[in-house]
């Protein structure tokens, strides 16, 4: 039984990752992690404290390990120095990076980004900035450290937006719950524009057979599909029966009426957004995505049980989503 130890685990992709691991009865898991989000979650499972981005980390290197599941590294230089400390005591290495390591605003016409898209330089005061502005910058610093390990069979995995239980950022949910509720609402561009997302059940599968897999490449695009708000929308209308009036915002009538996107119009930028080619995966995993429909009807599924349909109105962040009442004005310009 290959001993497992996960650095993270308890809140979003980790905890759909663990829950997937204890189905398979397969592996020995330990968690790492400071025990302060959802600490009531799988007493079952082995478990160390600390602060990884202190030296807490170090504990872990009191044992071996067949394999490591980073989900939670967000700065080079801690890990750097982990690496040193860890160096012969760990069999494989799996990093959660991000498709934010692509750089969009200089190389964002090259269609659908492969791994070996133009990523994003950093500075050395980028690899220590606690800012949202350089977290893409920071996770192309960590896989550089991660690659320069000549001796580390790493895996590195970028996924793309990842939707899914335990999503608590309510940006899809946001357009699955005017779904539900209402008849009549805006969507920006007739609701065309693409943007690549990772089903968590997909993802945490993927990690799953990163394990044993004798992978070819060391880092690897993890997106489902590359879908649009319009399709999730039709996708959740038919699930409820549901006939819908769209309105049809267009990108400058939304700049002109100063709505911001992305956050009063969730997962929405003027055009296609993180397109992702994850084909190298594809075949190298031997993986088969869940479709938009199989995602779909997780969520709502899981939206109706878990949310109960309740109205959020911002998102993770704090950022105020699109209130009905501005809404209904923007409509009746557009009518």
């Amino acid at each position: 039984m290959k001993k497992i130890l996960i650095i993270g685990g308890s809140q979003f992709v980790g905890r759909n990752l663990v829950e997937q691991l204890l189905l398979l009865e397969a592996y020995d898991i330990t968690l790492f992690n400071r025990g302060k989000t959802n600490p009531e979650l799988f007493t079952e499972v082995k478990r160390i404290s600390g602060d990884r981005n202190t030296k807490d980390l170090y504990k872990v290197t009191q044992q071996n390990w067949d394999c490591i599941i980073d989900i939670s590294c967000y700065y080079p230089n801690p890990l750097e120095d982990f690496l040193k400390q860890i160096k012969g005591k760990v069999g494989r290495y799996i990093f959660v990076s991000t498709a934010s390591v692509y750089n969009l605003e200089t190389d964002n016409k090259q269609g659908y980004m492969t791994e070996n898209f133009t990523k994003n330089t950093y500075t050395k005061a980028d690899r220590v900035d606690k800012t949202m502005a350089t977290y893409g910058k920071r996770k192309v610093a960590c896989e550089d450290v991660l690659l320069s390990q000549d001796w580390l069979d790493v895996i590195i995995l970028r996924p793309a937006l990842i939707v899914g239980h335990y999503d608590y950022s309510d940006r899809l949910y946001y357009w699955f719950y005017k779904t539900k509720t209402q008849h009549c609402f805006i969507i920006p561009n007739e609701g065309k524009d693409l943007i690549s997302y990772t089903d968590v059940l997909d993802f945490s599968k993927m990690m799953i057979k990163a394990i044993d897999v004798e992978h070819k490449h060391q880092v690897y695009n993890a997106s489902s599909y590359a879908t649009s708000l319009g399709k999730f929308v039709r996708l959740a209308a038919k699930h409820f029966n549901k006939n819908l009036q769209l309105i049809n915002a267009t990108p400058a009538f939304i700049e002109a009426q100063k709505v911001a996107v992305w956050s009063e119009l969730p997962l929405w930028v003027a055009g296609d957004f993180f397109t992702i080619d994850s084909a190298r995966l594809q075949k190298d995993f031997d993986f088969t995505f869940s479709t938009p429909a199989e995602t779909t009807e997780r969520l709502l599924d899981y939206y109706g049980n878990y949310m109960k349909w309740r109205y959020v109105g911002e998102d993770k962040f704090g950022k105020k989503q699109l209130t009905l009442k501005r809404e209904a004005e923007l409509m009746k310009l557009l009518l």
